[in-house]
């Protein structure tokens, strides 16, 4: 029954897993994640944006939006897979259009032995060579697009609750005047973003609150459905209350299924020491008849009747204890 419950556990976790990248992929999140930490998207609004995500498609009949395959699998350099990887063309004020490569990652461990900023390097790579051949070649790099990787931690340190980094190039003049284009190096951006499950909905954060929020109430299970729904109606998402209802759904069996495995581990704990303690009582009482059995048939003392029976140093203190009583 024990297997039963930790693979059925199992089945529900990887459940809510793909619930998480779901959430991920709807315009009304998706959309707040690019506004709030993409730059290239800072001209457009919100609504703009999630016009984009949702199919818009440009004069030539050409989507805005793609979500790409998320696994990246490069010869001799092994397999990854992106937990949401998209790109999309931005409209620029000046009225060209920017392309940008995009993938969110959803990471519970904060520290998994190594820095999450290193593999995000990773990504990037990964990310780049994805366009090799689609948007770019070895006799012409110009059109190498940007990139970009988004780390989201749910439940991260308390300290760090809100704290938001960014990582990319910057050039550094050494000697000389001479300035490069920021166009042709600026290829890659990180963005860690550190939230707290236990964080307050009532203390809103300093910054892009109507971003954080969200993400914190969404991907974790520490606040009931109906608090989640208070926070979708207070946020304003019209399309996303059924994932986030199946999630704490899923959640709360989860949470069910640890108590009772719990309850049946202690159970059985519970009888393998009282089956100890049964089987330690009776050979008590065994080795209390035969002291006296000896000690009257012989007859000798209590000393010598345990010496005769080779009683160890614990079984002859308890048998002392009960003569002395």
């Amino acid at each position: 029954m024990d297997g039963v419950i930790e693979n059925t556990s199992t089945d529900k976790i990887i459940m809510i897993d793909k619930l998480c990248k779901r959430i991920l992929g709807y315009p009304e999140v998706l959309g707040r994640i690019m506004k709030g930490f993409i730059k290239e998207a800072e001209n457009l609004s919100l609504e703009e944006i999630m016009e984009l995500i949702k199919g818009k498609k440009d004069h030539e009949g050409n989507y805005y939006f793609q979500q790409l395959s998320n696994v990246s699998d490069i010869p001799h350099h092994g397999k990854v897979e992106f937990d949401y990887f998209c790109c999309i063309n931005l409209p620029q004020k000046e009225g060209t259009t920017k392309r940008i490569y995009l993938d969110v990652e959803i990471q519970n461990v904060e520290n998994p032995g190594y820095s999450l900023v290193t593999r995000g390097q990773d990504y990037l790579s990964r990310m780049v060579i994805y366009q090799n051949g689609r948007k770019y070649d070895y006799r012409n790099y110009k059109n190498m697009k940007k990139n970009y990787v988004i780390w989201i931690l749910p439940q991260a340190a308390k300290k760090r609750d809100g704290h938001m980094n960014r990582y990319k190039t910057t050039e550094q003049n050494i000697s000389g005047t001479t300035i490069e284009k920021l166009e042709n190096y600026d290829k890659g951006e990180q963005i860690m973003i550190y939230l707290n499950k236990d964080h307050d909905i009532e203390n809103k954060y300093d910054r892009v609150d109507w971003v954080l929020t969200p993400l914190v109430v969404f991907f974790n299970n520490t606040l009931d459905l109906l608090g989640k729904k208070n926070i979708i109606k207070e946020y304003g998402f019209e399309e996303i209350e059924r994932e986030v209802t199946k999630m704490c759904n899923l959640g709360e069996m989860i949470a069910n299924e640890s108590i009772e495995k719990g309850l049946k581990q202690g159970i059985k704990q519970g009888i393998k020491q009282g089956i100890e303690q049964g089987i330690e009582q009776g050979q008590k009482k065994k080795n209390i008849e035969h002291v006296r059995n000896l000690m009257n048939e012989l007859p000798c003392s209590m000393q010598r009747a345990m010496d005769i029976l080779k009683l160890t140093t614990y079984e002859r203190k308890e048998i002392e204890k009960y003569f002395q009583a």
